[in-house]
């Protein structure tokens, strides 16, 4: 009997490498050696596994996204009301806890920034936002608020400038404002 490939727990070392190295460094100063050093690979074994670093960053971004809609998912899936929906979208996207490690945060405003310069990750992390503003302008309205996709625009702006603030380690910036904050703001609009 032949050995086990290993190429799924390979694959997941290079993809924790690329969202480590680029907490640190953004991805277009991470290179394939950087990232193999993380991993504690042969850079060899970085291009066996992926193409090239876009094809790392590719499976990275597939991975943030999905738990992210699964956090999403787990805090409103349950939700009494569409306001409860609201509120659980807030916890899954700035709640403090695990899912908001600070490594993540880092990740994800890097991809931001770097979706500028990189077309497809513009274009899916855009593709996904709206998804999320579709979401957010029907919850909206179903809570029977006026003006739903100026509110689902603010919601997403509000997270998405949160995690710039932390990911800077702006100084005066009180650890864990963003979801007190957005659910005083969702209290007011009702």
């Amino acid at each position: 009997m032949g050995r086990r490939s290993n190429t799924d727990l390979r694959r997941q070392q290079i993809v924790d490498a690329l969202q480590s190295e680029m907490a640190a460094v953004g991805f277009s100063r991470a290179t394939t050696k950087s990232i193999a050093d993380r991993a504690g690979l042969a850079p060899g074994l970085v291009h066996y596994h992926f193409k090239d670093k876009a094809a790392i960053l590719d499976a990275l971004l597939d991975r943030l996204i999905a738990q992210a809609d699964a956090r999403c998912a787990a805090l409103t899936a349950d939700a009494a009301s569409p306001l409860d929906k609201l509120r659980g979208y807030i916890a899954a996207r700035v709640g403090e806890g695990a899912a908001a490690e600070a490594e993540q945060v880092a990740v994800w405003v890097a991809l931001i920034a770097d979706a500028m310069a990189i077309p497809e990750v513009r274009e899916r992390l855009s593709a996904w936002l709206a998804g999320d503003l579709k979401r957010l302008a029907a919850w909206f309205r179903a809570a029977g608020m006026g003006s739903p996709q100026a509110h689902a625009a603010m919601l997403v702006a509000a997270v998405l400038g949160s995690f710039s603030l932390h990911a800077l380690a702006v100084a005066g910036v009180p650890r864990g404002y963003a979801a007190a904050q957005l659910r005083a703001w969702l209290d007011a609009l009702v």
